[in-house]
Order: structure tokens, then sequence, then C-alpha cells
């Protein structure tokens, strides 16, 4: 008798499993009011979609990817970014840093204005980034405690003063977006309502779960002769891959992100799209509780999660693009290591059974929630990974909701697997290392005094090539402990758009670019 093939074998768990309920949350409809209407009165508009809402207007809130889309819309940072770690001027014309890496001088742009009248000088500089620095109540504060102060030599001089140095800094400036000072003091978090930057496309309107408008900034001052013929851009959330790529094909959108690569086919088969497509810089990942008393506070426990998913399989089988991600960053960014990636986490389901059965775990129900949306068909890829948990001896409850509870659960610390992802833009880990390594934000309660010691080292060079020899051996270090994250899968970058779209810039790190976008 001929012995079932291991594809045929995970087909009957996937099958068996997607008969087990989840909870979904999905983004408006497909139809747009304020798109309708623009069309009506002649306007031309843009409307683009991806998978997730805009939770937060302010830039140090916990702003989701599509965010950093959108801020190019209507912000301004001191320095751009081609993604593939080289910077050029934005606001600031010129920088420098002093020998020890503490002070950073940035001269200013003159004659730049903020949607509400406001003059851009170092004055926004400061009260951008001290407010950062300084104010422990924002989600992000942590990126930027290292900041001392901000000196204002002059109206187009600022002197970043540093208490250590900043090894990340202009990748960090990249996605800080600077903020009028008048109207920040006079108006506090209330600013974020209308969202005044300095950008080519002003806020007009936002409708949470619907859709977000924008208008063309006619007075932006870095038009020169590329100035946009789009009227209003508006974005629309849609968490559910079936319904963007719907609407793509029948025209109600014109850009689309987070593509399911089976999907691929059919949009480059539809006349007047464009598929993009490219490796990405997006990492999947799974937080685990592990306070006192929790099942992965079990180093072999945690270890047994890692060896009993089969990440290739899932590439191959659901995803039909990706990688598996067996190191917290790959190929491309600082501290990659193609050797010493193949020698961990690599699948084996006995050897998962084994750590299980020397571990003090005992059948205990785990809590697996996630968000729809964070990796293309996310529902048949979890189910799968619950039923390779499960084939070693877990005990798996899956939920998927919406983001704002996922949100508030994980940093509450109410859960035992929490699935995300997060990418790695400019070639540079540090988002994710100091959002999720050095400050706990996932509340996972696991602490190494080691892997944080490198970290900090690591964070404090500004040489690339020292940072990254220090940035591995953190890396080894959480790979041998188990750590925090369970690494998954590396996202491709799929997006699709109209062929009557020009201006586009599509990155890897899964921004899309719509600040000069022209459509005929």
């Amino acid at each position: 008798m001929k012995r079932p093939s291991k594809k045929q074998i995970f087909s009957c768990f996937l099958a068996a499993s997607l008969g087990l309920g989840v909870l979904s949350g999905c983004g408006g409809g497909s139809g747009s009011q304020a798109s309708g209407q623009a069309e009506a009165s002649g306007e031309n508009v843009v409307t683009f979609s991806m998978s997730e809402d805009v939770y937060t207007w302010d830039p140090m809130g916990q702003p989701v990817v599509p965010f950093y889309s959108i801020q190019l819309l209507i912000y301004d940072m001191l320095v751009r970014t081609d993604h593939q770690g080289n910077y050029e001027p934005g606001l600031a014309t010129e920088w420098s840093v002093s020998e020890d890496g503490l002070d950073w001088t940035f001269k200013l742009r003159e004659g730049v204005k903020f949607h509400n009248g406001e003059d851009f000088n170092a004055e926004c500089v400061k009260a951008t980034l001290e407010r950062g620095a300084f104010d422990n109540t924002l989600n992000m504060n942590f990126l930027w405690t290292d900041i001392e102060e901000v000196e204002v030599v002059d109206d187009y001089t600022a002197v970043v003063h540093c208490k250590a140095p900043i090894g990340d800094m202009l990748n960090q400036l990249t996605y800080m977006p600077m903020l009028p000072a008048k109207a920040l003091a006079e108006q506090g978090d209330d600013l974020f309502k209308t969202n005044p930057g300095t950008g080519p496309w002003k806020f007009v309107s936002w409708d949470p779960g619907n859709e977000a408008v924008f208008e063309r900034n006619d007075d932006y001052w870095d038009w020169g002769e590329n100035k946009s013929n789009v009227d209003k851009i508006i974005y629309k959330p849609i968490s559910e891959d079936t319904t963007r790529v719907s609407s793509m094909r029948t025209g109600e959108f014109d850009l689309i992100s987070n593509i399911p690569p089976d999907q691929v086919d059919v949009l480059s088969g539809t006349e007047g799209v464009v598929v993009d497509s490219q490796p990405g810089t997006t990492i999947t990942w799974m937080s685990l509780q592990c306070g006192e008393g929790q099942p992965f506070a079990d180093q072999n426990v945690r270890l047994a999660l890692t060896h009993a998913i089969d990440r290739q399989l899932i590439v191959d089988s659901i995803l039909g693009s990706g990688s598996p991600a067996y190191w917290p960053v790959m190929e491309g960014v600082t501290g990659y290591d193609a050797q010493k990636e193949s020698q961990y986490n690599q699948y084996d389901p006995e050897l998962a059974k084994q750590l299980l059965a020397d571990s003090s775990y005992n059948g205990e129900e785990i809590y697996f929630m996630a968000i729809d949306g964070k990796v293309p068909r996310t529902k048949e890829v979890l189910q799968a990974v619950m039923s390779m948990m499960t084939e070693v001896g877990f005990n798996v409850k899956l939920e998927i909701m919406e983001g704002a509870t996922f949100v508030s659960k994980r940093s509450a610390g109410d859960y035992d697997i929490a699935f995300s992802n997060v990418f790695y833009n400019n070639g540079s880990p540090w988002r994710h290392m100091i959002t999720h390594w050095l400050s706990d934000s996932c509340n996972t309660q696991l602490e190494n005094p080691e892997i944080t010691n490198l970290l900090n080292q690591a964070r404090q060079t500004i040489d690339i090539q020292k940072q990254g020899e220090l940035l591995k051996e953190a890396f080894t270090k959480m790979m041998e402990d188990g750590g925090r994250m369970c690494y998954f899968i590396n996202l491709d970058t799929i997006n699709a758009y109209s062929d009557r779209l020009s201006g586009v810039k599509c990155y890897n790190d899964t921004i899309v670019d719509l600040s000069r976008v022209m459509k005929n």
C-alpha cells in the first residue's frame, strides 16, 4: 500500500482544522462615499487599500504598517531614504555627527510652511524630538530616550545632544514626521485630529474602519516639475484579501497591497493592472508570554514550538511565496548570517515532542491570538501552525480578532502566543529590536541580560560593520534561548496598481509612496 505523502497528511490536518471557528475582523466595504462624490464632481481621485486601519494618527502612538505609507503624504521628515540604507536631505539640507557620536547638527530648509500656515524651523525640530524623548506616556517613547536635549542654535540650525550614541539615528529620523511647534504647544494631542504637516497632501477626514481622505497641497515646497494631477487620495482599509483583489479587478481601487501570491496570476491577467512583486523585508513572528507559571516560561517549551513548525511546507503549500525565517533578520538587513541561520529552528517534530516531554508542560491550553491580514491567507496559515503544534502535543486555542483588541490584550500580557509582523526599513533591524527586545512592548516578561547588553552595545555603535557583528552575537543567543519571539516566515512584498497611475514607488519594506502619484 502506498503511504500518503507529507503534503497529503498536511492537507488532512489543514482540512480538519479549518472546520474550527475563528473570529475575524474586516474593514469597511469597498464602496467609497468620498470617492463617489469626488468623481461625480469631476475630480481626479486615487483610491488605495491595505489590510489594516490606522488606529492612531499620532506618529508617536503605535502606528501600523499603512501609516508609514500615509505619513509620506501629509508629512516631511528631516531625512529621506531610498529604503536601501541610503539617506538624502529632506527638511534637513545637511547634517554632521561629532566624533564621539553624541551630538548631531542639522541645517534646516528655509521657506517651508505647515498646512496650518506655521513656519517650519528649529523650534519644530526641538518640539517634535523632545516630545518623543521626554513624554513617557507615548507608546514609541523608548525609541528616543537617549536624546538629552535639542538645542536651537538659530532658526535653521538644530543640534541633537544625546546621552549615548544612537547608531540608528538617520534611519529613525526617516519615519519621524516634523510637527508644528506652536500648534503642538497650544493643542496637544488634539493636533492629531487635523494632522497639519508640511507634505504634498493635506489631511481632510477620517471615518474609522472605512476611509481616510487627503487633498493635494498646491503650495507644497517640493513639487518642482512633478506636481501631481490628482485632486484627492482616499485610503480604505480592507482586511479580506479576496475583497481587495476583486475591488482591484473591477476598478474600484487604483492600488492594493498585501496580495496573496495565489492571486498574482489573476491580477496579472487583468487588463489595466500592473503587479509589482519582490522579496520583502517583512518578517512574521510570534511573541511568547513567558511570565512565571506560564507554559513558555520553560525554555524547552519555547524550543519545542519553533521545531514543531514546518515553515517551508507552509510557504510551498499555502502562501506560494516568501521564505522560511530561521533567523531574526533576512539577507540585506544588518546582522544577517546565512551560515548561522541554517543551524537554528529547523523543522523536527520528533525533537519537538521530546522537548515537550522533558518540559514542565502538562497539556495546558495555549491561547494563540492574531489579527487578520498580518500574512496573506491568515486563517489558513495559522490553522496550519495550530495543526502542527497539536501534532507534537500542544493543546491550542486560536482566535483571530480586530486590531485594537489584539493590541490591548498583548500589552496586558493576556495571551500565550501573539502573532504579528514587522518590516525592516533601510536594511535596519532597529525598529523591531528596540520595540520588542530592548523594550518588552509585547509584555512577554522574559529577560536575558546577555542579549540586552549586546543589543545596547550594537545600538550605540555607529560603525555598521561593527554593529552587525554585535547583532549576530545577540541573535545567536536569542536562537539558543528560544527567546521572546518565534520567527516564522519572511514575506514577499506584492502590490498591484492601475496602469493609469505613474509616479508610484513600491518598496520591498512594504511602504508605498504615492506622494508624487499621477493618474491619466
